[in-house]
């Protein structure tokens, strides 16, 4: 009798992915989490178990591209505050284990999360596909999950400090410039006097 084909990293991943849906999804009963706020939740999990399927089906035909460089994106002005009419659209929480702490029995997914990525079958993944790091680095963050060695990215290199700029008071402090002439041209001596003087009378 043959045996069952092993469980792929890709499945078992997907399986982690569905027991976080349905765990957010009870969480209405009792109005422990409301359905607007369940809908986004699920949604995004949903995205993030979606995007490493395709991941996993572009690796498997050959056909990955190579990652995309880093690029650094400029601050953005914070939002505005929201209003009755967008209270629904209003962003989730941020932060280490936001998920965790809005709904606690999903630190069942976190804690098989943290034993799938012990596999040592993600370090050759990862080796072929970089780009499943940006899938994972958010699930990880989401459900507290401390980041693997091989998920970890390079700190970026600090900008250059710009030069200390003169404050207006110790610009009025300072002594005023002298202004600057132009050099004096010497006079040229006077030239030598030709000729008898005249007589007096």
């Amino acid at each position: 009798m043959s045996s069952p084909p092993p469980i792929t990293l890709a499945a078992r991943f997907a399986a982690i992915i569905l027991l976080l849906c349905r765990i957010v999804a009870a969480q209405i009963a009792g109005g422990r989490l409301s359905g607007p706020v369940i809908v986004r939740i699920v949604g995004r999990l949903s995205r993030l178990g979606a995007r490493f399927a395709r991941l996993d089906a572009r690796l498997a035909a050959g056909r990955l591209r190579p990652p995309r460089p880093r690029r650094r994106t400029p601050r953005l002005q914070p939002a505005p505050p929201a209003t009755p009419a967008d209270a629904q659209e209003a962003p989730l929480p941020r932060g280490h284990a936001w998920l965790v702490r809005l709904a606690r029995p999903t630190s069942v997914g976190a804690s098989q999360l943290q034993h799938l990525l012990a596999d040592p079958q993600w370090a050759a993944l990862l080796e072929a596909a970089p780009q499943a790091g940006r899938i994972l680095r958010p699930l990880c963050r989401m459900l507290g999950v401390k980041l693997p060695q091989m998920l970890v990215l390079p700190r970026r290199p600090r900008p250059a400090p710009n030069p200390p700029r003169r404050s207006a008071r110790s610009r009025e402090a300072a002594p005023p410039a002298k202004p600057q002439t132009a050099p004096r041209r010497p006079k040229p001596p006077d030239a030598p006097r030709t000729g008898a003087w005249p007589l007096g009378g």
